[in-house]
């Protein structure tokens, strides 16, 4: 069946009639420049955004952008992919900035679903589709796109056919659990974090895990961290409780933080995320009642996902990072002390990504939170030096009142509430 968009594109865009005769598009950082607005609402899964724009906007391309992004914000990957190859055709010959912009678009799904080289491949295809349509700078960028990661291959990872479990530890003094992995001899406990990536991990730790640098450099933040440098590279290897992953794209970070993120999580499928375990789902296996549609931020390339959930917090809705690498209940950042009555309290020492300790600011704020139906009265940090995408955190300190529930082939995410919450 096709989406919602491919059904009546035609008729929005009318082959190109539709836009005849317009003025030149404007320049890719004009702020009505749809591609910017819609980048900018994908980057944060702003759902609500973008739906006013697909219903409200007098501009068919501006509802035409956001529909793309609609599908991909809820991982259908297949409709994503159709209402962007869609656009593309429609649109290369009357608008070939927004035909290139849907061509990428479509290439980003590409690379969610089956990889970084066959992504490369086609990007490179696009290049020279556009050849002669578009500012020559922009093609040789994504030409140098394609250069800086030829070396990483794609990432493949193996797991047992039926259901099983993945057992977590806990560090002492951290309610964050974390997976004993092995890879070449070594072995390193890396911390559960679906607010991060794919692999990250500290300069001895990659040496002795036998991580292969790229000679490829460039800086990371975190929830306080500013301008943390980063070396990439890839392991090869490496194995936990019957899973292998092989090719796994790591960022080497001075500080101590050792994670494994939800670019590699994801390919399990479906699993519930527990305080003390990971359960993988098997094809047959019976799964929870969960309806919640999956809400998944990217940038336009397929880059940087991150799972989200809208939770109205005092009875808003607000875009919440479920990020099980905090080990806090609920925090916000410096935007939520203004949606917030909070009030000082004191500074706490925090790590982060990087070397440096923080002295965080933190107010603490009540508010009621609805989590899966069910209002809870709550008071958490509020951190006035926080800067995020997302106003708000549901961290691994919920982990005892809920599981976190992914289920990516089904599209779905939900909080699996426990009976009795404290």
């Amino acid at each position: 069946m096709k989406s919602w968009l491919a059904r009546g594109l035609l008729a929005v865009l009318g082959s190109g009639a539709a836009v005849a005769g317009t003025a030149p598009e404007p320049a890719p950082s004009a702020p009505a420049d749809p591609r910017v607005v819609v980048t900018q609402s994908l980057l944060l899964a702003d759902v609500p955004t973008l739906a006013a724009i697909y219903r409200q906007s007098p501009d068919p391309v501006s509802r035409v952008l956001a529909a793309m992004a609609l599908e991909r914000i809820h991982f259908n990957l297949d409709k994503a992919d159709e209402d962007a190859r869609l656009c593309e055709r429609e649109l290369f010959a009357s608008r070939p900035g927004i035909a290139l912009f849907c061509a990428r678009f479509a290439n980003g799904n590409l690379r969610l679903a089956q990889g970084e080289g066959v992504a490369a491949a086609a990007e490179l295809d696009i290049a020279r589709r556009f050849a002669g349509r578009v500012p020559q700078a922009e093609l040789d960028g994504m030409r140098r796109y394609v250069e800086e990661r030829r070396a990483r291959p794609p990432l493949r990872l193996q797991r047992p056919e039926a259901g099983f479990d993945i057992p977590l530890e806990h560090p002492v003094h951290d309610n964050r659990g974390a997976i004993e992995v092995e890879a070449n001899g070594g072995k390193a406990r890396l911390t559960v974090d679906t607010g991060a990536s794919f692999l990250a991990m500290d300069a001895d730790t990659a040496r002795r895990l036998g991580v292969r640098m790229l000679g490829r450099s460039g800086q990371a933040n975190g929830f306080l961290s500013r301008g943390v440098p980063v070396e990439y590279g890839v392991l090869d290897r490496l194995g936990f409780a019957g899973v292998v992953v092989e090719n796994a794209p790591v960022e080497v970070l001075p500080g101590h933080a050792r994670l494994i993120g939800i670019d590699v999580l994801r390919h399990l499928g479906t699993f519930r995320l527990t305080r003390d375990r990971i359960h993988v789902y098997g094809k047959a296996e019976p799964r929870p009642a969960c309806q919640e549609p999956m809400l998944v931020a990217s940038d336009v390339w397929g880059n940087d996902i991150r799972v989200v959930a809208a939770l109205p917090i005092e009875g808003t809705l607000r875009t919440t990072l479920l990020d099980s690498g905090s080990s806090f209940y609920l925090s916000g950042d410096q935007t939520a002390l203004g949606q917030l009555h909070a009030t000082y309290t004191h500074r706490i020492g925090l790590g982060d990504i990087g070397p440096r300790r923080h002295a965080a600011r933190v107010n603490e704020a009540t508010a009621e939170v609805v989590i899966s139906g069910q209002p809870i009265r709550m008071t958490f940090g509020v951190f006035k030096d926080a800067r995020m995408r997302w106003d708000y955190v549901l961290g691994s300190g919920a982990l005892d009142d809920m599981d976190f529930y992914f289920d990516f082939g089904g599209r779905h995410t939900c909080m699996l509430l426990h009976d009795g919450l404290r």
